[in-house]
């Protein structure tokens, strides 16, 4: 999630193009590079998604409504307060968080097709899941990544989601020699291939082509995100409460940042940080944190009020004894 928060600042940098690249090298190669280390955040957070798999159950389904209708109010009340916007700007930004904020709906959507893509991935060997994969990766690299296809939306629809799901269940299940490199040796590669992609990005430029490469389904980017999720798969951090605290409310920083009526103040604030010049990075980092602890902070507040309003309906006379489906794959 800080490579999301990172990713939606690096617009406030100007876009790479063949004039910044004679004018400004550094500046551009800088610019580049993060946008290697931020470009797998989506495809991380589904990759995590598919390795632990998503447990279908309706409480837990309804706690995600819950906590994406939350925050879109929380939005409306935060801009009310920043620029006194009309609350009546409530139905327009429920309409820009269906339309514009791809994620949400994609997630959802793969929230709610989890039971069949976990039964799916169940039914299958490992060579059969395998070859599977490996054929819709072609086939995204080829029809969504190289021909634009609408269906793929660049990877930012429910049908890429799946994809990299499964390859989070597949990761999980099985072992094959190049996901068994050691943590040191997976974040190397991880780094390698965001160089990779910078060095092509600036034959490009030098080439006068501004068309950047960078892509949900750039198959570089795609083994990136593959890589700095092994790198962390092989750390032994263990249980640690404060990490599970915050992590809990993890999604609460996407639902915040991305809000219809607070993204422009994020940019607004991302676009004057870089103002400060060397202390730019620095401060960067203290806006990021301070974000992720009142997300914390206000999610938990969002937590207590599931909690007790699941706590009445589960008391209430007509509420259902068994209300899930679990997945055999979930966990």
């Amino acid at each position: 999630m800080a490579l999301v928060l990172l990713i939606h600042y690096i617009p406030s940098r100007g876009a790479p193009s063949p004039e910044s690249i004679r004018t400004d090298f550094w500046d551009t190669l800088l610019n580049l590079e993060l946008r290697s280390i931020a470009f797998v955040c989506v495809n991380c957070f589904v990759l995590i998604s598919g390795y632990f798999g998503i447990r279908w159950k309706v409480k837990s389904f309804s706690g995600l409504i819950f906590q994406i209708a939350f925050w879109l109010l929380a939005g409306v009340l935060i801009s009310k307060v920043l620029d006194s916007s009309s609350f009546s700007d409530w139905f327009s930004s429920c309409y820009e968080y269906i339309r514009a904020r791809w994620f949400i709906s994609a997630y959802l959507c793969l929230y709610i097709l989890a039971p069949m893509i976990n039964d799916f991935a169940d039914r299958r060997s490992q060579r059969q899941l395998g070859i599977y994969i490996l054929v819709f990766y072609i086939f995204s690299t080829i029809y969504g990544y190289l021909c634009l296809a609408k269906e793929f939306n660049e990877g930012m629809s429910m049908i890429s989601l799946i994809g990299i799901y499964l390859t989070g269940t597949y990761i999980r299940r099985y072992s094959l020699r190049i996901t068994s490199f050691s943590a040191k040796t997976n974040f190397l590669v991880y780094m390698l291939l965001g160089i990779a992609l910078v060095i092509c990005n600036v034959l490009f430029l030098e080439a006068g082509i501004s068309k950047s490469l960078y892509g949900y389904l750039n198959p570089l980017v795609l083994l990136s995100s593959i890589y700095l999720f092994l790198f962390f798969k092989k750390i032994n951090i263990g249980y640690n409460r404060y990490i599970n605290y915050v992590a809990a409310s993890a999604f609460a920083v996407y639902l915040f940042h991305m809000h219809p009526m607070i993204y422009g103040h994020y940019q607004k604030i991302c676009t004057n940080i870089n103002q400060y010049g060397e202390w730019t990075f620095l401060l960067l980092i203290a806006f990021f944190i301070g974000i992720f602890v009142f997300c914390t902070i206000v999610d938990h507040i969002r937590i207590a009020l599931f909690n007790g309003l699941s706590s009445l309906l589960d008391k209430s006379p007509w509420a259902r004894s068994n209300n899930s489906y679990e997945s055999p794959a979930g966990s």
